[in-house]
């Protein structure tokens, strides 16, 4: 049974590390990408 427990954490780490390095890189492209379009407004 203990060892099925630590399975499942060791899953649950994995999965909440790549959530988290995930949600930062959809930051960063989300922040250029709305960056990038301000500077098209800003040139037309």
């Amino acid at each position: 049974m203990a060892g099925t427990f630590m399975a499942l954490l060791v899953l649950a780490i994995e999965i909440a590390v790549i959530a988290v390095i995930a949600y930062f890189v959809i930051k960063k492209a989300v922040k250029d990408a709305i960056r990038e379009s301000k500077e098209e407004n800003r040139n037309s």
